[in-house]
């Protein structure tokens, strides 16, 4: 067994540094760098039943061939899909299945030892395997990345000629909706990455059971939350919860520190009582829900150490003419209840607007982070700021 292995997370375009220092926190991590809605890094095998633990990460890969096919951008057709084809005998599904054995907590039948034996016969007689019984459904995903029209071929051609040769060398099954392993192709000009995925359902897909009509990603949340440096003991707040997303998360990734959540809507805080009793099943809760106007909370001043939330992005909520008067009479209120030094994390669509309401009391928060995230396609602006008291 290969002593170390080399993951892919996907994570929310915007918070790729954030998710970089959670798995720099929780893993014994070696060579994690960050690009463009992912990070990559190197983990002992042995710390791999950890991953899925991840709340920033979207999903989890294990990459076992990365290589540059020389002329696949000027290739024909089907010399292109023949090429691709080929690289399957160069990928380590060995260190594949150990991976996905040991992330999931389950085994393919026979094992990596079946799947080199069989990799083996394929090679040296051409021999295929048939499917039995016993074997795993498996499907292929092809993702293309930058200039798509460069290659002469669609994602669509390059998963299933790959998926073929698969299901000829290990006879595995092939099934689009029910399936046991996903194997994805990543290609980049003449760059090809071979990777399974780890987990079978997404990440983000956590905590809630009552969606709303602007419900969070859990995977956002958390890193909203994470940039608002929460301690044991801080009282953390969400003056607008709708569903209680971010005080849900929060509970659960920091079960030290304390939740508040609001909202001046009925059915919202039907959602968060529905969201928080289908996670907590422990009578002493570290969150709690109340029905208020968010421009006027019913607490005193200075009683807030950090306070995490999203704001109305005028779009299927309020307008941005709603928000020019909106933004102002929260940022004021917001500055009362938080003490001094105390964290804001608030994110919003109307970067116009909320840059400007800051500005208008500059003097009383110091920008400590900015991040642009991909919400949904949106490009949306996420502030941590200190609350300075001037």
């Amino acid at each position: 067994m290969t002593e170390s292995a080399h993951l892919y997370a996907a994570v929310i375009t915007g918070f790729e540094k954030v998710a970089s220092r959670e798995i720099s926190e929780k893993l014994p991590a070696t060579e994690c760098f960050s690009g463009r809605g992912n990070v990559r890094f190197c983990l002992d095998l042995n710390s791999v039943p950890d991953i899925l633990k991840l709340r920033s990460v979207d999903n989890l890969y294990v990459v076992f061939y990365e290589n540059e096919i020389v002329g696949l951008t000027d290739m024909e057709k089907e010399k292109a899909l023949k090429t691709i084809k080929q690289q399957l005998s160069y990928c380590n599904w060995e260190l594949a299945i150990d991976v996905y054995q040991l992330a999931q907590g389950k085994n393919i039948y026979g094992g990596s030892d079946l799947v080199v034996d069989q990799m083996r016969e394929f090679m040296r007689e051409g021999k295929r395997c048939e499917v039995t019984e016993n074997s795993p459904k498996f499907r292929v995903t092809c993702k293309r990345c930058g200039e798509k029209e460069i290659h002469t071929f669609s994602s669509m051609d390059a998963a299933s000629k790959f998926g073929a040769e698969i299901n000829n060398a290990f006879g595995w099954k092939c099934s689009v909706k029910e399936f046991d392993i996903e194997v994805v192709l990543r290609i980049e000009k003449d760059n090809m990455t071979v990777m399974m995925a780890l987990n079978d359902e997404s990440l983000f897909k956590r905590n809630i059971c009552a969606y709303g009509p602007t419900t969070m990603r859990s995977t956002v949340c958390y890193c909203m939350l994470h940039l608002a440096s929460i301690k044991p003991g801080d009282v953390v707040m969400d003056s607008m919860c709708g569903g209680g997303s971010i005080p849900i998360e929060g509970a659960l990734a920091w079960n030290t520190a304390f939740f508040l959540g609001g909202d001046n809507h009925e059915s919202a805080m039907e959602r968060c009582k529905k969201n928080w009793s289908s996670n907590s099943s422990s009578t002493k809760s570290n969150c709690e829900f109340f029905n208020w106007d968010a421009t006027n909370l019913p607490l005193r001043e200075n009683c807030i150490d950090a306070l995490v939330t999203d704001l109305p992005f005028g779009k299927k909520i309020g307008s941005k003419t709603d928000n020019r008067l909106l933004y102002p009479i929260l940022l004021n209120e917001w500055k009362r209840v938080l003490r001094k030094g105390g964290r804001l994390v608030v994110m919003g669509h109307d970067k116009r607007t909320l840059e400007k309401a800051i500005l208008a009391d500059r003097s009383s928060w110091h920008i400590k982070a900015n991040h642009i995230v991909n919400m949904g396609g949106l490009q949306c602006l996420c502030l941590c700021l200190i609350n300075t008291k001037s």
